[in-house]
């Protein structure tokens, strides 16, 4: 591998102004070079288990001081990963960074720094695959952008930005996650972190509702909720993988425990794993993940309330009986009251029959949903076999809502389509089984 430092932005000049000798830019330099090809080496052969880019170019920049002013250290001392077309990778170095070097001020701090964008840069692939994402949806959205309002259309602007938010905490959770697991510094309290993001989720739906409501000009989100991000998207992530059973209890426990002591006990193979499987989830499982931790850590109905809300088809009847229909009720009356309000009336043995023999053909169901499949079949097997009347009921009112396309969050909305739709599935199974 090779490692490349170019000084085509002036560095060398600003830090002779400021009293640096050539001796200690050559200093800078070294110990830049020996840590991007450790780091390299720790994430790229160990993490993702395939070999290394041949070239990392990184290039050296002069910060403005006006700019970096008040920002927190991990932007003071941050890098910008890019992929070039022919696959080297190129990292954007800030002159403070360097300073940190050449001070010995914060060792740590740059390690970290360098760990964390490293991360970015392993995540290259599916940080595309999201942006593409957010295109799809982009597209769909605006594909009739003239029949808009201007209230319609700042709805589908606002639930591009809760995407943009979520986003945000699934690709700052893996490259502070990797960051935390290989430097060992000490996060913070579980506690802590779990409140943290139950503010920072709640401040996220606010600002949307805000945006969806009025004619404001101004951004959905601000700073402040993207700095929070920072301080929450590993707890996230470490939860996620945990309830989806990406990884094993034992793991994410131990990790877990690490953010808040600092000494996380994981062995290298385990650090491994945790690290694989961040990096394997992509942003809809992320969400799916986050709508099946529950309230205590993700509050589901302000999620999906919010998307309800950007259907211009529903209504105030839809989204209260949905509510009420997650609101856990104790009885399968109140649970099949709710789906006569939101669906008017259930499909037919004859339309099931039709639908479930389409869908168990079908090659195109998500492969991020890897127990729809399971699922489904065995609510047609209740709905056709049981003979408790209620338990068939109920089976037939949850396949209904899963096989309508036109439910709250339309099945053809990229990426959130079937959310709605398995939390439905996920709720009547649970129902079922108790």
């Amino acid at each position: 591998m090779n490692i490349i430092i170019r000084d085509d932005q002036g560095l060398d000049t600003a830090l002779m102004m400021d009293g640096y000798t050539r001796e200690q830019q050559q200093e800078a330099k070294q110990v830049i070079r020996r840590q991007f090809r450790d780091t390299a080496h720790k994430v790229f052969e160990e993490i993702l288990g395939r070999s290394l880019p041949d070239t990392i170019i990184v290039n050296m920049s002069i910060s403005d001081r006006d700019e970096i002013k008040g920002e927190s250290a991990a932007r003071l001392a941050s890098f910008n990963v890019e992929l070039s077309r022919n696959g080297s990778l190129y990292f954007g170095i800030r002159e403070i960074t360097v300073k940190t070097v050449l001070d010995h001020s914060d060792t740590m701090l740059f390690e970290s720094t360098v760990i964390h964008e490293m991360f970015h840069a392993a995540d290259l692939q599916m940080l595309g695959k999201n942006y593409r994402l957010f295109d799809a949806i982009r597209e769909n959205l605006y594909e009739e952008e003239s029949n808009f309002n201007r209230q319609g259309s700042n709805k589908h602007i606002a639930l591009l930005g809760t995407l943009s938010m979520l986003h945000h905490y699934r690709a700052e959770g893996i490259a502070i996650l990797g960051e935390s697991l290989l430097v060992k510094s000490k996060f913070g309290t579980i506690e802590y972190a779990t409140k943290q993001f139950c503010k920072v989720f709640e401040l996220t739906m606010m600002r949307a509702q805000m945006r969806i409501g009025g004619n404001k000009e101004k951004d959905v989100f601000d700073k402040e909720a993207f700095h929070q991000a920072y301080a929450v998207a590993p707890i996230i992530l470490l939860l996620v993988l945990d309830k989806r059973g990406d990884i094993k209890h034992e793991q994410a426990a131990k990790a877990l425990d690490g953010l808040t002591t600092g000494n996380y006990n994981l062995t290298d193979d385990e650090v491994i794993a945790i690290m694989r499987s961040a990096l394997a989830l992509g942003l809809t499982g992320f969400i799916q993940g986050l709508t099946n931790l529950g309230d205590n850590v993700a509050p589901i109905r302000p999620f999906l309330d919010f998307c309800a809300s950007v259907q211009q088809d529903g209504d105030e009847d839809n989204k209260n009986a949905y509510q009420q229909l997650l609101s856990l009720p104790q009885s399968e009356e109140n649970y099949n009251a709710a789906m006569d309000q939101i669906m008017g009336c259930c499909m037919s043995g004859g339309e099931l029959d039709e639908l479930y023999t389409k869908f168990k053909g079908s090659s195109a169901v998500d492969s991020s949903y890897p127990q729809m499949k399971e699922e489904v079949d065995s609510l047609y097997s209740i709905f056709k076999n049981d003979e408790n009347p209620d338990r068939q009921r109920l089976a037939q009112w949850a396949l209904t809502y899963f096989f309508d396309d036109e439910d709250i969050i339309h099945d053809d909305v990229s990426g959130l389509g079937l959310i709605d739709d398995m939390t439905i599935i996920d709720y009547a199974t649970r129902l079922l089984q108790s």
